[in-house]
């Protein structure tokens, strides 16, 4: 872990009055353009805070803030630009990954969390070409060493239109009742901020009116795409416009059934690259397993699809090759697409296809 001392950025800065936005933007050092944080919002004047530390650990980055505890004018305020540069002190934010950035507050009598947020230190996350496209359909929590055991009643079905996606989040209330909440936001880059609502008070199925249901401000739903088809997930609550309680998940991608993944690849797949016109069409037959980790499938034409780390789940990595000669190496893999780079370094793409 890395312990930033920042009092000497302790600009205009955030309070604990009103909600605090996180933002990436760039900034330099030494003649090089690299990424840092802002954090913006409204203090009261007179109250407002200053960087009192910075945590950095791994992809987690938390912001302590500290408050003036006297002399503050309640009636008026003023918006604030904070800046945290961890490249100041010998850190970095490195460009292509996504950071955790939890922001907390000393104005009560502990430090308390004021705001979550992801960040894709990616400059210009839209424009990452190399992030992965989500599959449409359901993803279901999973274990995993970075966000723990899975939750077996929790689930999402997701819908993914260019860059804008629909989420619909299920899962029990308190009291055991099934909840269902939705959302929609635009992707960017690796992540995507998806604020929800929870749909209340509807009719029953059988009922004969049409009445609609009402929408009550929920949760927020904070993604970070691994994937095609896996995705890390924290799950935010808020009060009174700060963020009081994080959970996180992993969610996949699965068939409707518990067998291997592998049993699905049967078929038709096609193999797109950056020209369009040089098309290759595969026919991949039942695999065989070579040991624990490792799958082949087989076309009839000699080439080979082998994939590694599979489990019971989607393989994390495949590679393509005709004979001896490697054709792509495939980092992000899901059900019905496997995204990587050809032999040359360009972008390619292996599709299912339905047969005519």
């Amino acid at each position: 872990m890395l312990r930033i001392a920042l009092a000497s950025v302790a600009l205009c800065a955030a309070s604990g009055a009103g909600a605090i936005g996180v933002r990436v933007e760039p900034a330099t050092s030494g003649g090089t353009l690299h990424p840092r944080i802002g954090i913006i919002g409204k203090a009261p004047t007179n109250c407002k805070p200053s960087v009192d530390h910075v945590t950095i650990d791994g992809q987690d980055i938390g912001i302590v803030l500290h408050s003036p505890k006297v002399g503050c004018w309640t009636g008026s305020g003023s918006g604030y630009v904070l800046h945290v540069d961890p490249a100041e002190v010998g850190a970095t934010m490195t460009p292509g990954t996504v950071y955790r950035v939890s922001v907390f507050s000393d104005a009560g009598d502990a430090p308390g969390l004021v705001t979550f947020r992801l960040l894709d230190a990616t400059l210009d996350p839209p424009a990452t070409p190399d992030a992965p496209q989500p599959e449409n359909g359901f993803w279901w929590s999973q274990d995993s060493a970075e966000t723990g055991p899975a939750s077996r009643s929790t689930g999402m079905s997701l819908e993914a239109q260019g860059g804008q996606l629909a989420v619909g989040l299920f899962g029990f209330g308190d009291a055991g009742n099934p909840t269902w909440y939705f959302g929609s936001a635009r992707r960017q880059g690796r992540t995507a901020v998806v604020p929800l609502l929870e749909l209340r008070n509807g009719d029953p199925l059988f009922s004969p009116t049409g009445s609609r249901p009402s929408a009550v401000d929920g949760l927020r739903l904070e993604l970070e795409f691994l994937s095609p088809a896996r995705a890390r997930a924290w799950l935010v609550r808020s009060d009174d416009r700060r963020d009081i309680a994080v959970r996180a998940f992993t969610f996949a991608r699965s068939n409707f059934s518990n067998i291997d993944a592998r049993v699905d690849w049967d078929g038709r797949w096609v193999l797109v690259g950056d020209d369009a016109g040089a098309l290759r069409e595969f026919e991949f037959a039942t695999p065989t397993r070579q040991d624990a980790d490792t799958l082949r499938f087989f076309d009839a034409s000699g080439a080979t699809l082998e994939c590694r780390a599979s489990g019971s789940g989607v393989p994390r990595a495949c590679t393509l090759s005709g004979g001896a000669s490697p054709i792509a190496e495939f980092d992000q893999v899901g059900l019905d697409r496997l995204d990587g780079r050809g032999a040359n370094g360009e972008r390619v793409r292996l599709m299912r296809v339905s047969r005519p």
